[in-house]
């Protein structure tokens, strides 16, 4: 196969700022929560902000997993939609430079944006301007480039706009038919509670693999405790990944369950660990590792992430994961 991972969702430019919690109380915004936004609500926060740094970087759940893949050596495509402006091009080069295949589309809008809020506890509160992700349709999936992929991955944010559901459901009967495996990221609470009944038939129907936080997981599933949550959404599909934080993982797949310790860090910024988690985890499924490496990889992954600003590693990421990646543990 071409490629080992083909990721498809919003391509979106993560402003990230550094604020204090009475910042949120003033804007009227919850802690830890993804809010859609339209373009005159994105303005009047980005001048709230005016007077702090504002660091821009290419982002999107499923591009900085995507992007993750590509890093660790894996072979990633990624298709979406942005704006003919400069902020569409610096993504698409951007990408590029990473080493991942893309089939982005381009249109008049503007490139969708979210501002990312960090508190001192290094929690992040999201606010996303969807821009030309909106418009994302069925003609813009490649589906040549996704029948030579060994797996799609997708993320519930793709709920927001019908088109953006018409795509996503093309994809997914284009791998069905195809027999490629499709692994899912329930994405936010925010997302569970308003696409419940869509996601639970994408896991039934179409999904081999679920990525959740314990949130989410209980959100989706109705249930009090991660372990009842885990049974219900492993009667949906055969693999599930539940990220506990710095309490770090559980997963399970076929019949066999493991939970995995967190890497003690200290943590700066959280935008991002799940997105990590799922790209360590995704490359050691392309490599055929066990399920107890994939989950080592992705915890290794997200650790990291957590110990700057900003929701991807620079650097060399192999390097870096080196006493992971040479040392499996099965």
């Amino acid at each position: 196969m071409k490629y080992d991972v083909f990721g498809i969702e919003n391509p979106l430019i993560d402003l990230l700022a550094a604020v204090p919690d009475a910042f949120l109380n003033n804007q009227g915004l919850e802690k830890n929560k993804m809010f859609l936004v339209g373009l005159e609500e994105i303005q009047t926060l980005l001048t709230a902000l005016s007077n702090l740094e504002v660091v821009a970087e290419p982002g999107g759940s499923a591009a900085n997993t995507i992007l993750g893949v590509a890093q660790l050596g894996g072979k990633a495509a990624f298709a979406g939609k942005v704006g003919g402006d400069d902020y569409g091009r610096v993504y698409i080069d951007k990408l590029r430079e990473a080493g991942v295949e893309t089939f982005i589309s381009t249109d008049g809008h503007l490139t969708g944006s979210t501002v990312i809020l960090v508190t001192p506890d290094a929690s992040r509160t999201m606010n996303t301007y969807l821009g030309a992700c909106r418009e994302l349709g069925p003609q813009d999936i490649p589906l040549d480039a996704l029948r030579e992929s060994d797996r799609l991955y997708i993320t519930g944010y793709l709920w927001d706009t019908d088109t953006q559901k018409e795509a996503a459901l093309l994809a997914l009967k284009t791998a069905k038919k195809h027999k490629i495996p499709v692994a899912l990221s329930l994405s936010d609470p925010f997302c569970v509670n308003r696409h419940r009944e869509d996601f639970i038939r994408i896991l039934t129907d179409y999904a081999s693999l679920a990525f959740a936080n314990r949130e989410e997981a209980l959100a989706l599933t109705g249930k009090d405790t991660t372990q009842q949550a885990m049974k219900e959404l492993k009667s949906m599909c055969d693999g599930v990944v539940i990220t506990l934080g710095g309490s770090g993982a559980l997963v399970t797949e076929g019949r066999e369950t493991v939970y995995l310790d967190p890497f003690p860090v200290h943590a700066v910024d959280t935008t991002g660990a799940g997105d990590a988690f799922a790209a360590g985890f995704l490359y050691g499924k392309s490599q055929k590792q066990s399920l107890h490496q994939c989950g080592r990889l992705g915890n290794a992954f997200a650790s990291q992430v957590i110990t700057h600003m900003g929701p991807r590693l620079k650097g060399d990421v192999r390097d870096l994961l080196a006493p992971v990646l040479a040392n499996p543990r099965d």
